[in-house]
C-alpha cells in the first residue's frame, strides 16, 4: 500500500511541493481542478516536515458550510465561522449545527434557523480569531474555496478577514480552489501556484488518493483495516477504469437515456458486488477473515443487503479524492480526460491492455486464464485488465462486456454458438447490452458463477432463456437448468411476456430491472415467488396489465425485498407491500389507475410527494412504519379518503373503516413540512377534512390508558374525601359535585393528542393552527400550550391537559377566541391558567381545574368571559384568588361580568381568600349555584350587581364556613345588609351533622 512512497516519482513530486512561501494556491490538475485534496495532503506533510512545527493547524472545508444558513453571509463571514469553529471560540452548544441540519432535513429544506447574526460575526467572533492567532505560528488550510476572496496580503490584514498576516510569525496559508476561475477572480498578490504536474505525478497522486480513500472508507464503515480496504478500493477503481475505455461504436441518440443508466452509481455497485469485490460488513467478523483470500465461498457468505451502503461509501471516497467523478461516462477528448484519475488512466490506456478477437475467441485456455475483465470487443479490438495487475492468480475471465455489436460481427456469431460461453466458466458479469440478441444460447447454463446479466436494450429480445435439449450435455454443471444469477437487467428490451416458470430457473435472484420494456404485458407468478429478491424496478412499462394474473401487485410479507419501483404503469389498481420489513426505498409514480396502496410494516424512511397525490388513490395505509422520518405535507394537493399512518403498531392492524385520517407517531418532527399552505388547504376543506393525530411514545399501547388511569386516581382521591363530606352529600336539591350539566371534553373532527412523548414536540405549530381539539397528557417538556401554537390563526375549541408537569401557564399573552371547553388536571408546575396579558375567551363555556398544587391564580383581573357557564376548581391547595392582580394591566376595574355563569364549584382550596383580589362588583344575572367545600380561608363572596327579578344564588357549603363569612356594610351588631347577604341563599347541612365537617384532610400537596 505504501510502496510508491519510496519511488523516484514520489520523490520528484515532493520536490515540487517544498518551495517556501507564505501563501500557496492549489488549483489541482486540469480545468476541473481534480486531485486538490490529495495535493493538499502531500503539501501539508512536506511543509510541516521541512518548515514546521505550526500551531495551531487550522483546516476548513468550505463544502461543509452548507449546514449553516448562509444566505446573508459573504465568503469572509463563512471563513470566520469555519475558523472560529476550529479554534473552539463558539460557546458550548450555542452554535450546535445538528439542530439546523435536522430542521432542514425534516422540513425538506424549507425551514431555516439563523445560527449566528452577521453583527456577532463581525464584532465578536472575528476579533476573537485575531486575538487567538496574533502571536501564533499557524498553518491555515482552506479547501474547496468556491467563491473569490480579496487579494491575500502577506504583511497586513487582508480586506474583510481578521486572520493575522502570515509574515508576522512566519505562518503559512494554503488555499485550494474548486476551479481555475475562482483563483483568477481572487487576483492574488502572491501568485505562487502549485502546478506543472506530469503524467508520473498524476499516477503518484492516484496511488496516494487510493490510500487516502481507503482510510476514509475504513473510518466511515467502522472497520479499521486500511490495508484490506485499500485492496477493495484498488479493485473497484481498476474495474471502473475498464468501463471508461472510449467505445469503438457510436451510440444511437434514442439510446442516450438508457446509456445514462449504464453508467449510474447503482449499476456500478451491482457490478462490483457481482465480481465479488464488495464484502458485507459483519461486526463479528475478524480482521483476518476479512482480509483473507477472496474465494467464492467467502463472497457468497457475505453477499447481502449492505452492498449499496458499502458501495456508496466507496463512491463518496472516490469523489472526495478525485478518483472518479459522478455521474461518469467515458472521455471523448483531451480536456475530459482530466475529470478524474479513472478518466485519465482510461483515456491514455494505462492499466488496461489491448485484446484482439482472436485472442478472446480462438486463444488457448492458458492465455484466457490470465485475462480478468474484458470490455468493448468491437470489430477486432477490445481491452482487458490482466489478473497480473492485482495478483489474482490464473482462472480465466470473470467479466465480459460487449455492447453495440452488430449481427454481422464475428464476435456476435460466436456468441450465438453453443460453445463460446462454455469456454468462460468463471464469468461473473455478462453484459450484452444493445446487441441484436433474440435469445441466449443454451450454453448460458454452463455459467454457474454468473451473478450479473445485462440484456439492456436488446431490441430483438423475445425470450431471454432457451431451455437446453435434455438429450444434449454441453458441460458437466448445466444439468439442473438453473442459474445463480443475482442481478438481471432486461430494461429497454422488447420482451412481451415470460414463460410461467422463467424465474424458477434463477432461485437466488436479488434484483430484477425492467425499465421501459415497451411491449411487456405480464409478469408470471414465479416472479412473486422469488424469496431472495431485494429490489424490483418496474418503470415505464405502459402496457403492463397484470402481475401474477391480476391488476394488482401483492408482495406481502416478502422477507428480503428492500427496494421497489413502480413508475408509469397506468393499469395497476392495487399495490400491497405489507410486511416487507426490509423495504427501505420505494419509487411509486405516474400510476393513474392506482386506488389502494399498502406500505404497512415496512422500513421506509420517507414517502415521496407523488404518492398521496395520485389522482385515483382512495386508500393509503402506513401502519407499523417506525423508520418513517418525514412526510411531504407541503406538497399535498389531495389526500386519499382513507389515510392511516402509525409508527407504533406492528402493522398487522386492519383499520378497515377508519374515519378520515388517522395518524399516530412518536416523533413530531414528521410534521415539520406541514406549513402554512398546508394549513390553509385544511381550513378550506380541500384535504384532511377530518383527522385524528396522536403524538406519543410507542411504549403507550392504547389511547384509553391515560384517561382510565386518571379516572382511577381521581376516584381514589374522592373516596378518601367522601367520608369528610358525608353529612352534606345528600342535601335536598344540591349534590356535592354537580357535573351533569357539563358536557365532556369532546374529540372534534380535527383532533390532536399528545401524550408521553420522549422529546419536545417540535414541528406541530401549523398543524395545531387548524386543530379544533387538543388532548395533552404525561408531558415533561412543554411550558405553555401557546409555545406549540401560532396564536394568530388557531381554531382551538376543546382542550384537555393532564399530567403535563413542566407546564407553568396554559395560555398567555394572546386571545383565545374559539375555545369552548377546557379541562386541566394534575399539572404540578402550573401557576396560572392564563399568564401575562389580557385574557379574552369569548366562547369559553366550561372551565375545570383540578389537582394543580402550585396554582396561584386562574386569570388576570377583568377577563372577558362572556360565555362562561360553569367553573370548577378542586384540590388546588395554593390558589389564593381566581382573578389575580397582574402587572401587565396595572389599571383597576372594580366591575367585572360573567353574564352566562350558572355554577361555580370550589373544593379543597384552603388558601383561597377571594374570587377577585379587589372584591369587585360582579354582574352575573344567570348565576344559580355555588358549591364550596374545604375553602376555610374564603371569607368574602362576590358583591353582585342588583338586578330586578334576580334569584338568590344557592350556596352549598359547611355550616361553620358559612357562619364566618364577612359581608359588606355590616352594622354594629354584625348583621349584614340585605343587598349583599341577600344575594345568596344558604343550603347548609343540618346542625346535627356538622360535627364532622372539620375533619382534617391529609392529602394536601404543597
Amino acid at each position: 500500500m505504501n510502496g510508491y512512497l519510496n519511488s523516484p516519482a514520489y520523490g520528484n513530486l515532493e520536490q515540487k511541493l517544498k518551495a517556501r512561501n507564505f501563501v500557496h494556491w492549489n488549483i489541482g490538475v486540469g480545468p476541473t481542478s481534480f486531485f486538490t485534496r490529495t495535493i493538499t495532503s502531500i503539501f501539508r506533510e512536506v511543509q510541516i516536515r521541512e518548515f514546521g512545527p505550526y500551531d495551531p493547524l487550522i483546516e476548513v472545508d468550505m463544502k461543509q458550510i452548507a449546514v449553516w444558513e448562509t444566505a446573508t453571509l459573504d465568503i469572509n463571514d463563512k471563513l470566520h465561522m469555519k475558523v472560529a469553529e476550529q479554534l473552539g471560540i463558539f460557546e458550548h452548544n450555542k452554535y450546535d449545527m445538528v439542530d439546523a441540519h435536522e430542521l432542514r432535513y425534516y422540513s425538506y429544506g424549507m425551514a431555516e434557523e439563523k445560527i449566528v447574526s452577521l453583527q456577532e460575526i463581525q464584532f465578536s467572533i472575528a476579533p476573537q480569531i485575531f486575538q487567538k492567532l496574533r502571536t501564533k505560528r499557524y498553518l491555515l488550510v482552506i479547501e474547496n474555496l468556491d467563491e473569490p476572496i480579496s487579494p491575500i496580503k502577506i504583511q497586513r490584514l487582508t480586506q474583510g478577514l481578521w486572520f493575522p498576516p502570515p509574515i508576522l510569525e512566519a505562518s503559512l496559508w494554503l488555499v485550494s480552489t474548486t476551479s481555475q476561475d475562482v483563483y483568477d477572480r481572487s487576483k492574488p498578490d502572491s501568485d505562487w501556484v502549485i502546478s506543472s504536474f506530469t503524467g508520473d505525478d498524476i499516477l503518484i497522486l492516484a496511488l496516494h488518493s487510493l490510500k487516502q480513500a481507503a482510510k476514509y472508507i475504513a473510518s466511515v464503515v467502522g472497520h479499521d483495516d486500511e490495508q484490506y480496504w485499500y485492496h477493495v478500493a484498488l479493485q473497484c477503481f481498476h474495474y471502473t477504469t475498464m468501463l471508461l475505455i472510449p467505445g469503438g461504436s457510436k451510440v444511437n441518440p434514442s439510446e442516450l437515456d438508457a446509456q445514462t443508466d449504464v453508467y449510474s452509481p447503482e449499476n456500478l455497485i451491482r457490478r462490483w458486488a457481482a465480481q465479488g469485490i464488495l464484502p458485507i460488513i459483519n461486526n463479528n467478523l475478524s480482521v483476518q477473515e476479512r482480509s483473507g483470500e477472496a474465494t467464492d465461498s467467502y463472497h457468497r457468505k457475505y453477499y447481502g443487503d449492505d452492498i449499496y451502503r458499502v458501495g456508496n461509501v466507496i463512491l463518496d471516497a472516490f469523489q472526495e479524492y478525485s478518483l472518479l467523478q459522478l455521474p461518469f461516462s467515458p472521455a471523448s477528448k483531451d480536456d475530459e480526460a482530466t475529470k478524474s484519475a479513472a478518466h485519465f488512466l482510461a483515456y491514455h490506456n494505462i492499466v488496461v491492455e489491448p485484446l484482439t478477437f482472436d485472442e478472446l475467441c480462438e486463444g488457448s485456455q492458458s492465455q484466457l486464464e490470465h485475462i480478468q475483465w474484458v470490455s468493448q470487443v468491437v470489430g477486432d479490438q477490445g481491452w482487458h485488465v490482466s489478473r497480473d495487475w492485482l495478483r489474482q492468480g490464473a482462472s480465466g475471465p470473470s467479466s465480459l462486456i460487449i455492447r453495440h455489436c452488430s449481427r454481422q460481427s464475428r464476435l456476435f456469431m460466436h456468441l450465438e454458438s453453443d460453445h463460446f460461453l462454455a469456454k468462460l466458466p468463471c464469468l461473473r458479469v455478462l453484459d450484452l447490452s444493445y446487441t441484436p440478441l433474440e435469445s441466449l444460447p443454451p450454453s448460458i447454463y454452463c455459467l454457474q458463477k454468473l451473478h450479473f446479466l445485462s440484456l439492456r436494450g436488446c431490441y430483438n429480445l423475445r425470450s431471454p432463456l432457451s431451455c437446453p435439449d435434455p438429450e444434449i450435455t454441453l458441460c458437466e454443471n448445466n444439468t439442473n437448468k438453473k442459474l445463480n444469477l443475482l442481478y438481471l437487467d432486461l430494461s429497454y428490451s422488447n420482451i412481451k411476456s415470460f414463460h410461467h416458470d422463467f424465474f424458477h430457473r434463477m432461485p437466488s435472484l436479488k434484483e430484477l430491472l425492467l425499465v421501459k420494456c415497451s411491449n411487456l404485458e405480464e409478469l408470471p407468478t414465479s416472479a412473486a415467488a422469488l424469496t431472495t429478491l431485494t429490489k424490483i424496478e418496474l418503470v415505464g412499462n405502459k402496457k403492463l396489465l397484470s402481475f401474477s394474473g391480476s391488476k394488482e401487485i401483492a408482495l406481502d410479507w416478502h422477507v428480503t425485498l428492500s427496494s421497489f419501483s413502480l413508475v408509469g404503469t397506468p393499469h395497476i389498481k392495487r399495490v400491497s407491500l405489507r410486511g416487507c420489513r426490509k423495504l427501505v426505498s420505494i419509487d411509486i409514480r405516474e400510476l393513474d389507475a392506482l386506488e389502494e396502496l399498502d406500505l404497512s410494516a415496512t422500513a421506509i424512511k420517507e414517502l415521496q410527494k407523488d404518492i398521496p397525490n395520485l389522482p385515483q388513490l382512495k386508500r393509503l395505509l402506513l401502519l407499523g412504519v417506525p423508520s418513517l422520518r418525514r412526510f411531504p405535507w407541503h406538497k399535498l394537493k389531495r389526500l386519499p379518503d382513507v389515510f392511516c399512518l402509525d409508527q407504533c403498531s406492528d402493522g398487522t392492524d386492519n383499520h378497515s373503516n377508519p374515519q378520515g385520517a388517522m395518524v399516530r407517531i412518536c416523533d413530531s418532527r414528521l410534521f415539520y413540512s406541514f406549513n402554512d399552505a398546508t394549513s390553509n388547504l385544511v381550513r378550506g376543506r380541500e384535504i384532511l377534512k377530518s383527522f385524528y393525530v396522536r403524538v406519543t411514545s410507542c411504549k403507550t399501547t392504547t389511547r384509553k390508558i391515560p384517561d382510565e388511569e386518571h379516572m382511577a386516581i381521581n376516584n381514589k382521591q374522592l373516596q378518601v374525601s367522601l367520608p369528610t363530606y358525608s353529612d352534606v352529600n345528600c342535601i335536598d336539591g344540591i349534590s356535592m359535585v354537580s357535573m351533569d350539566d357539563v358536557p365532556p371534553i369532546r374529540e372534534t373532527k380535527r383532533h390532536v393528542e399528545i401524550s408521553a412523548v420522549d422529546r419536545y414536540p417540535y414541528g406541530l405549530s401549523y398543524l395545531l393552527q387548524c386543530t379544533k381539539s387538543i388532548f395533552m397528557s404525561d408531558d415533561s417538556h412543554v411550558f405553555s400550550l401557546m409555545d406549540l401554537i401560532d396564536l394568530g390563526r388557531h381554531e382551538l375549541e376543546e382542550s384537555k391537559l393532564q399530567k403535563c408537569h413542566q407546564m407553568v401557564n396554559v395560555f398567555r399573552y394572546m386571545h383565545v377566541p374559539g375555545l369552548k371547553n377546557a379541562c386541566v388536571s394534575d399539572l404540578k408546575s402550573l401557576t396560572h391558567f392564563f399568564g401575562e396579558g389580557y385574557a379574552e375567551f369569548t366562547a369559553l363555556k366550561h372551565l375545570r381545574l383540578e389537582h394543580c398544587p402550585r396554582l396561584e391564580g386562574i386569570m388576570p383581573l377583568s377577563p372577558a368571559l362572556p360565555s362562561l357557564e360553569t367553573l370548577d376548581i378542586i384540590f388546588c391547595y395554593n390558589l389564593k384568588a381566581i382573578f389575580y392582580d397582574s402587572d401587565y394591566y396595572p389599571s383597576r376595574d372594580y366591575h367585572y361580568e360573567l353574564p352566562r355563569l350558572r355554577r361555580i364549584h370550589l373544593q379543597e382550596l384552603p388558601l383561597l381568600e377571594d374570587l377577585h383580589v379587589d372584591n369587585a362588583i360582579l354582574t352575573a344575572p344567570a348565576w344559580e349555584e355555588l358549591h364550596v367545600r374545604g375553602c376555610w380561608s374564603l371569607r368574602h363572596l362576590p358583591r353582585l350587581k342588583q338586578q330586578p327579578d334576580k334569584q338568590a344564588v344557592k350556596v352549598s357549603g359547611e355550616r361553620a364556613w358559612w357562619t364566618k363569612l364577612q359581608w359588606e356594610d355590616e352594622d354594629n351588631d354584625g348583621r349584614a345588609s340585605s343587598s349583599h347577604r341577600g344575594s345568596y341563599e344558604p343550603r347548609l347541612p343540618p346542625a346535627s351533622a356538622s360535627i364532622r365537617e372539620r375533619v382534617i384532610i391529609r392529602t394536601y400537596l404543597r
